[in-house]
């Protein structure tokens, strides 16, 4: 096992947590919500969890109090995304490698942009419909 693969899914699933960090950053920092997130719902709180970020929403119970919205960088969720990310791509590159490592790294950026919207896709359908 050469080091290449593990280098090249490495740097595109640190490319996509980065660009996934930047993108939930600027949609936090306009709607008070992360694009791109995992979202636990319970009570008065929310809880969204994305590659280094967790936001946590508490709304307001009486009308004299606020709502509540908070984001905190993350670094574990940021390093297990990371690693699962990494991982999942070796072991793509193991079977869908073409050998030239641009090439394989525009494809796991490719695979994993398509993943991400699927599933985001299938998140929104199963808020709006479950």
């Amino acid at each position: 096992m050469t080091a290449k693969p593990l280098a090249v899914a490495f740097a595109a699933s640190l490319f996509v947590c980065l660009a996934s960090m930047y993108v939930n950053y600027r949609a936090y920092q306009e709607t008070r919500y992360l694009d791109w997130s995992y979202k636990i719902h319970g009570g008065e709180i929310t809880v969204e969890l994305s590659p280094g970020w967790r936001a946590v929403h508490i709304y307001a119970m009486r009308p004299e109090e606020r709502d509540s919205h908070k984001l905190e960088f993350s670094p574990v969720i940021l390093a297990a995304a990371l690693l699962a990310l990494t991982l999942a791509g070796r072991a793509a590159l193991a079977k869908l490698s073409t050998g030239d490592p641009l090439k394989d790294g525009l494809l796991l950026v490719v695979g994993y942009t398509v993943i991400f919207f699927g599933c985001r896709a299938i998140m929104d359908l199963l808020d709006e419909w479950g």
